[in-house]
């Protein structure tokens, strides 16, 4: 199974963050606005894995991450990662109902993709939680594009965003929220 390798930065300014990235080099990929579904089945309780299921724009990705088999890192976070095309999103999403799996959590973020050598960097924007860098790559390039963006390898967060929404509605005891734009 692919490792997916990465790690997360909060950034006060996205505009000053995407300047910074034009300023090494960062070739722009796409704007979207991502929404996600994560789907718990009782087989999988204790498993390690996550099931989601993606929609961007009229495209869809499955996606399964299971346990990358490492000591969990303080610096990045490390799992197996299998993802696949999926034409029709809301008949997929049926299936995995069908197939015993509940919609359990509700994501979106609008994400500006960028290049850098061979890593993938982001920014995000999340309801109720601001903007994020996200760098997934080798930690190689992980570590060199942070220490060029100005970002530092010791606030690096390993967590992913639903740990860290997790927290941000225990904090402001909002237990049901979900990580969506109001409407």
């Amino acid at each position: 199974m692919p490792k997916e390798i990465e790690t997360k930065f909060k950034i006060g300014s996205a505009e000053k963050f995407k300047r910074n990235l034009k300023k090494i080099g960062a070739r722009f990929l796409a704007k979207e606005l991502e929404r996600d579904t994560y789907y718990c089945h009782g087989i999988l309780q204790d498993s390690g894995f996550t099931i989601r299921l993606r929609s961007v724009a009229d495209k869809g990705i499955f996606t399964l991450k299971g346990s990358s088999g490492s000591a969990p890192s303080r610096t990045y976070k490390v799992r197996n990662e299998i993802e696949a095309g999926i034409n029709d999103v809301k008949a997929f999403g049926k299936i995995l109902k069908q197939l015993g799996f509940m919609p359990r959590f509700k994501k979106e973020k609008i994400r500006e993709t960028y290049k850098w050598k061979d890593a993938k960097i982001s920014v995000d924007k999340l309801p109720f939680m601001g903007f994020y860098a996200e760098i997934e790559g080798s930690k190689k390039s992980i570590k060199e594009a942070a220490g060029l963006l100005g970002l530092d390898m010791a606030r690096a967060i390993p967590d992913t965003y639903m740990k860290l929404f997790d927290y941000y509605k225990m904090l402001h005891k909002k237990p049901d929220l979900q990580l969506v734009f109001r409407k």
